[in-house]
């Protein structure tokens, strides 16, 4: 595997007010890895996919993906990557269909080179991909929750991305849907080698199928794996507080963190 991402003494200061949002974060994601990023609110995760984004530029430290500085190449670096935000970032009073919202994605990214043909071929596949092609011509607004969040994960894959970054996918999901979730997000790191990096307050549905957890409370608490990262310590410096943890048959460490910073 090659890596991917890079950062080395990350860190970001807004300045009005003054706050520091991010310090001392340093960690590498290789090609085809399913990477956590948690911790409390107003811990750095939002601050920190600006950076992956290149919607920040870091105040301290260097960040890179694919080989480039996301604050120098933002354009270049966000062709390797589909990013997902939660369903409520969307408007669903907005009368589009599910197809309009996946398909905006193609039409902004290639801002022309592919016709409609192929967007609509694209926009078709990455729907099937999740499971919603038969909901292509639905308004957006009708979906469930669920399936809204999936239709954004559809929006992100159409790009054909190196990256899927999602931001809390679980959040207002029923069971089902988040089940689905996690099962997609795990094939597309698995069989199509895309690097999943997912920002969650509830870690334990993915924490039997991850590589890496960062652990964070404005500065990285802790990287690596989730039995190295999820340990009694590290989540009592992350939450100030002691954090439950249950150990399932398996052998996974589960933090009850959930609730514990809203």
């Amino acid at each position: 595997m090659s890596e991917l991402i890079c950062a080395r003494n990350l860190g970001y200061h807004y300045t009005q007010p003054s706050t520091t949002a991010l310090s001392g974060v340093a960690f590498d994601v290789e090609a085809g890895q399913f990477v956590a990023i948690m911790g409390p609110n107003g811990s750095g995760k939002t601050t920190l996919i600006k950076l992956l984004l290149g919607l920040l530029l870091p105040t301290e430290g260097t960040v890179t993906v694919a080989g480039q500085q996301p604050g120098e190449a933002r354009l270049e670096v966000q062709r390797h990557i589909g990013y997902v935000p939660q369903h409520e970032s969307v408007n669903a009073q907005v009368p589009v269909t599910v197809s309009d919202v996946v398909g905006m994605a193609a039409q902004c990214r290639y801002d022309g080179a592919l016709g409609r043909k192929e967007i609509r071929r694209r926009v078709q596949a990455a729907l099937d991909m999740v499971e919603l092609g038969d909901l292509a011509g639905r308004p957006f607004g009708a979906l469930s929750g669920g399936q809204q969040q999936r239709a954004l994960i559809a929006r992100a894959l159409v790009v054909d991305p190196q990256i899927i970054i999602a931001d809390e996918p679980f959040a207002r999901v029923d069971a089902l849907s988040h089940q689905n979730i996690v099962n997609l997000l795990k094939w597309l790191a698995d069989e199509k080698q895309v690097t999943v990096l997912v920002v969650v307050h509830d870690v334990n549905p993915l924490v039997h199928i991850l590589d890496k957890v960062l652990l964070l409370n404005t500065e990285m608490v802790q990287y690596g794996a989730p039995t190295e990262v999820l340990t009694s310590a590290n989540l009592l410096r992350a939450y100030g507080k002691v954090v439950p943890i249950l150990v399932c048959d398996e052998g996974f460490l589960h933090p009850l963190t959930e609730g514990q910073h809203d």
